[in-house]
């Protein structure tokens, strides 16, 4: 039998084939393969009445993400809080950074907007005029969902944001069924992790990997590649003096000069350049 995996937990796998799901496991032959199946992976699997299943082959990826580590997905869509708790554009902009290395594509969802319009509305135009498919939404509400629910069409989501970003809600109005949401912590304005393990959620033809917040992310990127991941700067990569132009400290830039003349938004740019020194640094001290 063929199907997908949509939920892993305890070494359990549960794959969705048809309008079944079946309780497998892997075979123990995977390990000397150097073969781990996670959610999402298409797979091929045996599977008897009153009895475990087991998955017999993992077919070829189109991608991974690794954080969360789930496979064959069609959008990461980033889900960016206007508050409780407040946004954190350095961790946003490293995020966007791993789905475009690892060949996913990306939209932006500015959520909470209800809590303050104008923010919001900032947060709109950074991201759309950076090139993302961008939405700005209240998950209170289903008003402003119609036209990401028309987006996410026959699509496998990866959710990704911080803890309390409100994608557990955003699920359920999306799916329309209820997903398990968190409270948030009087404390730290953050969510208290409601979703504890990697799942594909989905209705019709809408997936959804509903997957854990995070609060900082690792890049293992080469810094002299960091500018192919900021898509705003093909544009003018052609204006710069130097064809291998790092957008930093090289004269004639063009890249520069559309940050100058607002044509780039000054907090990309500058996430960019912070980013450019942490990962040289990292490289200089290996």
């Amino acid at each position: 039998m063929k199907g997908k995996i949509i939920k892993l937990t305890g070494g359990f796998y549960y794959i969705k084939a048809g309008d079944q799901i079946y309780e497998t496991r892997a075979r123990g032959n995977f390990r000397h393969q150097n073969v781990a199946p996670i959610v999402g992976d298409n797979v091929e699997f045996k599977y008897e009445e009153n009895s475990l299943g087991y998955i017999e082959k993992v077919y070829p990826r189109k991608n991974m993400l690794t954080r969360p580590r789930v496979a064959n997905v069609d959008t990461a869509l980033i889900v960016v809080p206007v508050k409780d708790p407040k946004y954190n554009l350095m961790l946003i902009d490293k995020t966007i950074v791993q789905a475009e290395f690892e060949g996913i594509d990306i939209a932006v969802v500015i959520n909470k907007k209800d809590l303050d319009e104008d923010d919001a509305k900032n947060l709109y135009n950074i991201y759309d005029k950076s090139g993302f498919k961008t939405f700005t939404i209240s998950a209170i509400t289903d008003k402003y969902l119609a036209e990401l629910k028309e987006y996410l069409n026959d699509k496998t989501v990866a959710l990704c944001g911080v803890s309390g970003a409100g994608k557990s809600s955003l699920t359920s109005n999306i799916l329309n069924k209820e997903v398990e949401i968190g409270k948030i912590s009087n404390k730290t304005k953050r969510g208290k992790h409601t979703t504890r393990h990697v799942e594909l959620i989905y209705s019709d033809n809408i997936y959804i990997f509903d997957t854990p917040g995070f609060s900082s992310i690792d890049l293992n990127i080469d810094y002299e590649h960091l500018k192919l991941y900021f898509r705003e700067f093909d544009k003018y990569k052609n204006l710069c003096k130097f064809n291998n132009c790092n957008h930093i400290n090289e004269p004639k830039c063009g890249v520069k000069e559309a940050v100058l003349n607002g044509e780039i938004a000054n907090s990309r740019y500058e996430n960019y350049r912070q980013i450019f020194q942490e990962l040289k640094s990292r490289g200089e001290y290996k």
